[in-house]
């Protein structure tokens, strides 16, 4: 299958995004634009970037449709692993119009989004078969986050995989039918790409919240069914949390230090590698559900409507 093969090839896809670079300065207001997954990359690298003292905030490509208006900025970056999805083109034209410099990061060369741009940046080598967008989300952060800092490896992507998939093979997800996703700060982002992913791939109904929020309400829909995946910072409030929600029934699932897949607080440089694991736990469930996840139902590899 496409997607188990663009899965295990993220610390290959790492070692390739190696030779490419993006310049960052903390002197300029970055923009990110995406839709989908394309719009959580943006939210997570805007989250880091924040936390690292640069200027960037994100905006989803149908708000700029919708709206017209968008923050002051200086650049904007627009992302599109296929480069052709309509709300993001359109956006890019029409910053680029009101005078913004624009920046496309896509998968594909000769997509009209990088036709689009003043400047591209294609990583062609990520670019995929399957429909929901996996090794190449990863490819992306690492991108960004390689050049103000993060030191993560492929062999660190590798440990990372091989941990994801020995963890998830030992649950029994044919009890589950419900999966909650947590994380604070650039966590939430994660989080919300990971609800998205088993929502995708394995069609089963996700939430996605700030950790402590949990508590206000979702918790009620809390039963020995559901999963909680929790993208944790190590704190104790989380860790009391954690241990709340298993003597409630729920399995819990922790990603961060000490957790079931251990991964130390980077202040978010090891978000490429948190992501691994909820790509291969959207297959997994896809699997254990008789689902092909190469095709989900109803969706494309990118979205194309007439926005005029």
């Amino acid at each position: 299958m496409y997607t188990l093969k663009e899965i295990l090839r993220i610390p290959e896809l790492f070692e390739k995004t190696e030779e490419l670079f993006v310049e960052l300065y903390r002197d300029c207001k970055y923009l990110f634009v995406g839709c989908g997954s394309s719009y959580n990359l943006g939210l997570i690298l805007s989250r880091i970037l924040t936390k690292h003292n640069y200027r960037a905030e994100v905006i989803s490509g149908g708000q700029i449709v919708v709206r017209g208006n968008v923050p002051f900025l200086d650049k904007a970056i627009l992302l599109s692993r296929t480069g052709e999805s309509s709300e993001t083109v359109f956006a890019a034209s029409e910053l680029k119009k009101s005078g913004f410099e624009t920046l496309g990061i896509s998968c594909v060369p000769s997509s009209q989004l990088l036709k689009v741009c003043d400047e591209s940046i294609a990583l062609d080598y990520a670019n995929e078969e399957s429909i929901v967008m996996t090794g190449s989300f990863s490819a992306i952060l690492y991108l960004f986050l390689k050049e103000i800092g993060g030191n993560i490896t492929p062999e660190d992507a590798e440990t990372v995989l091989n941990r994801s998939v020995k963890v998830i093979d030992g649950i029994d997800l044919a009890k589950y039918n419900h999966f909650v996703f947590l994380g604070f700060e650039e966590l939430y982002g994660v989080a919300k790409e990971g609800a998205l992913k088993v929502q995708e791939m394995a069609q089963q109904p996700t939430e996605f919240h700030e950790p402590l929020e949990y508590r206000h309400g979702p918790i009620s829909n809390l039963s020995s069914r559901t999963i909680v995946v929790f993208q944790s910072m190590g704190t104790k409030q989380e860790k009391d949390l954690a241990k709340e929600l298993k003597m409630m029934g729920a399995y819990v699932l922790e990603i961060g230090p000490g957790g079931d897949i251990d991964l130390e607080n980077q202040k978010g440089f090891e978000a490429p590698l948190r992501v691994i694991p909820l790509f291969y736990l959207g297959y997994k469930k896809a699997i254990t559900e008789g689902l092909n996840p190469d095709k989900p139902r109803n969706l494309s590899k990118s979205v194309k409507t007439n926005l005029d």
